[in-house]
């Protein structure tokens, strides 16, 4: 990774590499001394996809497995009663 020191005007501009001419970028806010500068990489709205759009349907055998499971649930396990146990005791 190539590092460079640069210098900020009065107004706290900086003054990027060529290779920034027209690009977006992000700024990173990683500390209070320690900003990271990247080149974004833009995609069309057009080009974004929703999840239902790429999911791939489940097999009939799948299907049927996850009805089955939501007709007759199984019997919660110990860890299962624990955790929930725990998370009713945070939320009091």
């Amino acid at each position: 990774m190539h590092t460079e020191t640069r210098t900020t005007d009065a107004k706290a501009r900086l003054v990027l590499p060529k290779s920034f001419a027209n690009a977006t970028v992000i700024v990173e806010f990683v500390s209070e001394t320690e900003v990271r500068i990247r080149r974004a990489k833009v995609v069309a709205e057009d080009d974004l996809l929703f999840a239902e759009e790429s999911a791939s349907p489940l097999s009939d055998r799948d299907r049927d497995r996850f009805l089955e499971l939501l007709a007759a649930p199984p019997a919660p396990t110990p860890a299962l009663k624990k955790a929930a146990a725990r998370h009713k005791a945070r939320r009091g």
